[in-house]
């Protein structure tokens, strides 16, 4: 088929499969004494078809190299690999993931007794073998095979899909894959090519046709849905596992959150499942809008109303639901759980199908459309069974390729002196060709051999040098762009400052996949030009930034103090923001009963972030003055038993009775509620304090203070007080035997025997769910003398508190201050 010794200073590509028709696309690229096989697939319908792999025999195969998933490019890999067990086989990182789920689903079925009387084309040895030869190539990473250079560019087709450039001593190669310019819901619009090609080998799958609207295909799809569901109908949509189940599921996500569908249950049968769960790891790789939904929740594409259905047990449930939706492979009916529903939707008029993508013209879905055209009984082939079909049916344009005036455009924008146009038919071929105005265009077929050669020709030079990510300097780039905001930057304005200049777009481009890979920015969706400064929970350069971010957002400390303010009739904390180079600063300043407390500056990349870092650690503040205070919690319990005995009303009786001053109640700050405690003064300077009370209202306590003044009146305290030694001895109050160490410590604090007393939580480890609190206690003597514990473990802070009180009370013992 090709000459034994091609020409070393010549390019040929020789086509295996998928030129003559859609299918089984294959192709030998030799150059520079070098041989790589771009793409093997096989046909969606019929029986599987592999390429004319005959053609290779005596080729010694360099490399495999993949554009991406699907099974038309990919069905074959496992024979492939087998026949070339040391080519390596170059794809990138979310498509190997992805072919793994298609070809071990292929192998399943294969070997599936429905198959039987089909020969299957490879084994699990096969399949093992291919996981072991696969190489992830990340995009615009350069691989080098010899004198020829490989890139990966995004071809906007699917997850992960990719155009393959080839840059050869006999001029460069482009080889496209499936593409498509206009941006999906999964993945971003393509770029403008910033590079020359000599040779382009293009799809024509759309060659002969102009795309519906985009937009008017989700409305037209969305109203056909409503219409079905008002009438108590089910509306099946068979559509590729990946790439087209996925942008289904975005577009019904949407219209049932905006109301524009009604809350109906939506089921996600097939390989869409698994496939679905393959975008969540690669979040680089797709839509911008998406990437947020991933990093808002795991499982973008189901909600309360869209669940995946998890057994082969459950259809009976689903096909019982009315009226319902239901999403799931294969998108032409040629196998899969669509095949199944579709049997038992088909004969019922309130039921329909609504078909989404390309359909093979062997398939059922093909079949299904031509029906339209016809008159009388309607009757459908599936699988073995030929079904009547009384629902209704359509398809809408959700195609992930480019149209004729796209690819023509594309395609010119290249340069290219050679065209060769495959994966199409031949009509689709010939209308496209006849859009082309360059130089030599060249409608493929299956067997065909072309040659060719080119002479250096000037190419488009970034005139300034353009840094890779890694010679990049990170903080400049940062500093340049500054934090995250609300409107992407335009791409030429940022080279323009980086290089000091303005700079042509090629250069801008390079410049922003340098960026882009650093970590620093993303693409706009539509707008290419556009840049989107990333933050912390979108760039792995601020991982821990990241974390932070997560858990700030988890705590709202912001909220806890803005709600604490309201609590307390305090005015709202003021914040100071403002933009610091690659970063926000918020500082942030609260008036708190006439005490001002600042958080200082806090710095971070996106200004929610800082501003909450600002409000925790006014919190923090606050936290430790109720720290300092060791107030004691007021149950639910106890609140209702304390209303129910009134220990305020009948504390303020007493004094009235016994001729004393009225208490003192002490408020404080308490992020848990109102802090409160009660002084109670007789003599001169004679004074005894209760502990601090915490409760969610003023009044439990107060009530909590008082009881525990009232107790101690009635217990004696205030008798034995009065008959108080002199400081230097020890009153009979103090005596050890039964005494809450903490009120003990508290009452020599009174008296004057110890000058402070405090309690350090100076470590907290463990999980977060059942956590330790290490407590050392301290008291500083009138001497100035200080006496610390050692560090106390305890399951809560209150129960490490109190035994660091018993371990001071035990200092005090052995330092002779108290009696043993």
């Amino acid at each position: 088929m090709f000459p034994s010794r091609p020409d070393p200073n010549a390019i040929e590509i020789t086509l295996l499969g998928g030129a003559s028709a859609i299918g089984a696309s294959c192709s030998l690229v030799r150059v520079a004494g070098k041989a790589f096989v771009l793409d093997c697939g096989v046909r969606y319908s019929g029986p599987s078809q592999l390429p004319d792999l005959a053609a290779l025999n005596g080729v010694l195969v360099d490399a495999i190299l993949l554009t991406h998933a699907h099974m038309d490019h990919s069905g074959g890999l496992p024979v492939l690999a087998e026949a070339f067990p040391a080519a390596p086989v170059f794809a990138t990182p979310p498509t190997i993931d992805l072919i793994r789920i298609l070809l071990n689903d292929s192998l399943r079925l294969m070997h599936s007794p429905e198959r039987e009387s089909e020969v299957p084309l490879y084994g699990a040895a096969q399949l093992e073998r291919l996981w072991q030869s696969l190489v992830p190539i990340a995009y615009h990473q350069p691989v080098r095979v010899g004198e020829v250079t490989l890139r990966w560019l995004p071809s906007s087709h699917i997850l992960g899909s990719a155009m393959i450039l080839m840059e050869t001593p006999a001029g460069t190669v482009l080889f496209t894959g499936d593409y498509c310019l206009s941006a999906q819901r999964t993945v971003p619009a393509l770029s403008s090519p910033d590079f020359q090609a000599d040779l382009v080998i293009s799809e024509a799958t759309y060659g002969e046709r102009l795309h519906e609207d985009r937009q008017a295909a989700e409305e037209r799809l969305l109203s056909k849905i409503a219409s079905v569901i008002d009438q108590g109908g089910r509306v099946l949509i068979p559509a590729f596992a990946v790439g087209r189940a996925q942008e289904v599921l975005l577009i019904l996500k949407s219209a049932l959150r905006s109301g524009r569908l009604p809350p109906v249950p939506v089921f996600v049968d097939g390989m869409v499942r698994a496939v679905c769960n393959v975008y969540t790891g690669h979040a680089s790789y797709v839509s911008r809008s998406l990437a947020h939904q991933i990093r808002r929740d795991p499982h973008p594409f189901f909600t309360d109303l869209i669940q995946p259905v998890d057994s082969p047990e459950e259809r009976g449930r689903v096909l019982s639901t009315s009226p319902c939706v239901i999403v799931t492979s294969s998108g032409m009916l040629v196998g899969g759980p669509s095949v199944m529903y579709c049997k038992h939707l088909a004969s019922r008029s309130c039921d329909a199908v609504l078909l989404t993508g390309y359909q093979d013209e062997e398939s059922p879905g093909r079949a299904l459309l031509e029906l339209a055209h016809t008159e009388g009984p309607k009757q459908l082939r599936l699988g073995d069974s030929t079904v009547s079909v009384a629902c209704q049916f359509g398809t809408y344009g959700l195609s992930a390729h480019a149209d004729r005036m796209e690819m023509a455009g594309w395609i010119s924008a290249t340069s290219p002196q050679t065209v060769i146009l495959v994966h199409g038919d031949e009509s689709a071929k010939k209308s496209l060709a006849r859009a082309l105005a360059c130089r030599e265009v060249l409608c493929g077929r299956d067997g065909m051999v072309v040659q060719r050669s080119y002479k250096p020709r000037p190419r488009r030079r970034c005139p300034v040098h353009v840094p890779a990510s890694n010679e990049l300097d990170l903080q400049r780039a940062r500093e340049l762009l500054g934090p995250p905001g609300g409107v992407p930057l335009r791409m030429g304005e940022v080279a323009a400052a980086w290089f000091g200049r303005t700079v042509d777009r090629a250069t801008a481009e390079a410049f922003a996949r340098t960026l882009e890979a650093a970590g620093l920015v993303r693409r706009d969706d539509v707008r290419r030009d556009r840049l989107w400064v990333l933050g912390a929970q979108e760039s792995d350069l601020l991982a821990d930034e990241a974390v932070l971010e997560q858990r700030l957002k988890r705590e709202n400390p912001k909220g806890r103090l803005l709600e604490l303010c309201m609590r307390m009739n305090w005015p709202s904390p003021v914040t100071d923001t403002c933009v610091q180079g690659a970063y926000y600063r918020a500082q942030m300043t609260l008036d708190c009963g006439g005490r001002l407390l600042t958080s200082g500056p806090c710095r971070a990349s996106s200004k929610k972030t800082a501003e909450q870092m600002a409000a925790e650690a006014i919190l923090a503040q606050l936290q430790q003055q109720e720290a300092d205070r060791n107030a004691l919690p007021v149950t639910a319990e106890m609140a209702a038993q304390l209303l129910a005995r009134n220990p305020k009303g009948r504390l303020l009786e007493w004094c009235s009775q016994q001729k004393m001053p009225a208490p003192q109640f002490h408020y404080a700050v308490s992020t848990q509620g109102h802090c409160v405690r009660v002084c109670l003064a007789w003599g001169e300077h004679q004074e005894h304090y209760s502990s601090w009370y915490v409760a969610s209202k003023l009044k439990i306590a107060e009530h909590a203070a008082a009881e525990e003044l009232q107790n101690w009146i009635e217990s004696g305290g205030l008798e034995a007080m009065r008959k108080l030694s002199p400081p230097n001895e020890v009153p009979h109050a103090t005596r050890l035997a039964g005494r809450n160490a903490a009120m003990l410590l508290n009452e020599l604090k009174q008296v004057g025997l110890i000058h402070t007393v405090e309690y350090e939580m100076i470590d907290q480890v463990g999980p977060s769910h059942q956590p330790t609190f290490v407590v050392v206690g301290r008291v500083t003597m009138p001497d100035g003398q200080r006496l610390n514990t050692q560090p106390v473990n305890a399951s809560s802070k209150k129960t490490a508190q109190r035994a660091a009180a018993e371990n001071l009370v035990q200092l005090l013992v052995e330092q002779g201050v108290l009696p043993g």
